[in-house]
């Protein structure tokens, strides 16, 4: 209703369903036609980072034609890392495959070291450490050999791809409001 480009306005938040409210609300507080609120940037961070991805897939070195798994796919991928590496036939029991990802995310996360995860809020898997370690680097080698990114991958290389001068400049001076 000021006169901004609908394109130089990007909206962030968590949910779909508050990313579809707050476009939504956009529309109704500037009174313009729909069309024009569509061409708003608007989107839960994850879809955002996607967006964003594919426009500058080569400079954070992946094909854009990358794939997205869903958790339950992540899931799935990480189990055949730890089937394929006999972790899921060990004497004593090794994480369950959401217990991995969940470890694995909390991992990435965080930034703080696998240990200090393991031993902060997983600590009856301390024993597995160091088999831990080994099953995640073949998960995220499986990812790039594969060209597909899980939901924290998308977060994590967007994040990679603004340590970039130049791309950060160049998405900053896309959006003149942020919210």
């Amino acid at each position: 209703s000021e006169g901004v480009q609908p394109e130089r306005i990007l909206l962030l938040t968590f949910t779909r369903r508050a990313a579809e409210e707050m476009l939504r609300r956009a529309t109704s507080l500037a009174a313009v036609d729909e069309s024009l609120t569509r061409r708003i940037w608007g989107g839960t961070f994850h879809a955002t980072g996607n967006r964003l991805l594919r426009i500058y897939a080569k400079a954070a070195g992946l094909s854009p034609e990358f794939t997205i798994m869903d958790q339950s796919d992540a899931e799935d991928f990480l189990n055949l890392a730890r089937n394929d590496m006999g972790l899921s036939t060990k004497k004593k029991r090794f994480p369950l495959k959401s217990k991995c990802l969940a470890i694995y995310s909390r991992r990435v996360n965080s930034d703080d070291s696998l240990e200090t995860v393991v031993k902060k809020d997983f600590p009856s898997y301390a024993d597995w450490i160091k088999e831990l370690t080994l099953l995640f680097r073949e998960y995220v080698e499986r990812k790039q050999r594969q060209n597909v990114l899980d939901y924290d991958d998308l977060l994590l290389y967007w994040y990679q791809l603004l340590q970039e001068e130049t791309i950060r400049k160049t998405i900053d001076i896309r959006f003149d409001h942020i919210l």
